[in-house]
């Protein structure tokens, strides 16, 4: 009941395609997050969300998904949901509470606030890369998310990134000979949507991957996945492809967010060498989630052998020195 009792206007925080989230304060201190769906015929368009959503969510097949997804997975960058709770006219998810928000939240909307130094932003992207691997190889049913993007990366108050909202999640049976599946809606988020779904129906975790690549252009460049400045009928990966191929190694670090530190800038290039890589036009030229995982963990090991902090301490240190 007190979860219920705490669904009021003055503690959203946060509003998706077809419901909201609240913070609710239990009586004995602790602090949740609750996603509030309704009912398909209770939708008002008042309530949209600050991303732009494709046509064709389904709140049944939505929540049903996302109890699925979420109910067996522990793994300390997804997020973790604790129970999920069904009423006349909508249902609830009730999970972990982020106070730090979402990473869209911190690039974007809280700049000037403070500045993400570029330690902080690698641990982020090993962070959300590791939840993502988790997803696509670390269970016997695989798991395809569908909607990554920097609002879907949440952030708890060690700066942890987690990866959350599974809604258009679909899972792969583990007897399932083919790890991809029929689509026949195009859902998601512009910006992040792989171009496969242009052309075809059939779609894997190298979509997922592709979304992820379009995140790692955000913490690169600090820059939205679509903006005016990139010119019509075009997007922050057309942009990176397009200076790539324009620019010598030089020139390339006029992509780079000024905000990052000079001494980092290099290797927020490669980053975006890997950004580049998972947005590849060709699914089948992608790498898996788990060769990203790699990828990123050689760059972040090269500030160990120089005697600099470890992932969680020079991130934690960094956070401190910002907030």
């Amino acid at each position: 009941m007190e979860i219920i009792d705490g669904i009021k206007s003055e503690n959203l925080i946060g509003r998706g395609g077809h419901g909201n989230v609240y913070k609710v304060t239990l009586r004995n201190g602790e602090t949740l997050a609750v996603k509030h769906i309704w009912r398909q015929e209770s939708f008002h368009e008042s309530f949209r969300s600050s991303t732009e959503m494709l046509p064709g969510r389904n709140n049944n097949k939505e929540f049903e998904a996302e109890v699925a997804t979420l109910s067996n997975i522990k793994h300390i960058n997804v997020v973790k949901l604790f129970c999920s709770i069904t009423c006349e006219d909508s249902k609830l998810l009730v999970y972990e509470y982020m106070p730090n928000g979402s990473l869209w939240e911190q690039l974007h909307e809280r700049r000037g606030e403070q500045e993400i130094g570029w330690r902080v932003r690698q641990a982020l992207a090993l962070g959300a890369a590791n939840g993502l691997e988790y997803l696509h190889h670390g269970l016997d049913r695989h798991v395809i998310h569908r909607d990554v993007k920097s609002n879907n990366i949440l952030l708890n108050d060690e700066w942890r990134p987690k990866i959350a909202d599974f809604g258009l999640a679909k899972i792969i049976q583990p007897d399932s000979v083919q790890r991809d599946f029929s689509a026949p809606l195009v859902e998601g988020t512009l910006g992040y949507i792989a171009p496969e779904y242009a052309y075809t129906t059939n779609v894997n975790e190298k979509s997922d991957v592709y979304s992820f690549g379009v995140v790692l252009m955000e913490l690169v460049t600090g820059k939205k996945p679509v903006e005016v400045a990139f010119g019509e009928n075009s997007d922050i990966v057309m942009w990176v492809w397009s200076m790539s191929k324009e620019m010598n190694q030089e020139m390339m670090m006029e992509l780079v967010d000024p905000s990052i530190e000079d001494e980092y800038k290099e290797d927020a290039l490669k980053v975006l060498s890997i950004a580049l890589l998972c947005t590849e036009k060709s699914p089948q030229v992608r790498p898996f989630m788990k060769s990203v995982v790699c990828m990123l963990e050689k760059i972040e090991h090269s500030y160990d052998k120089n005697g600099e902090a470890s992932y969680d301490d020079s991130a934690n240190d960094e956070i401190t020195s910002v907030v």
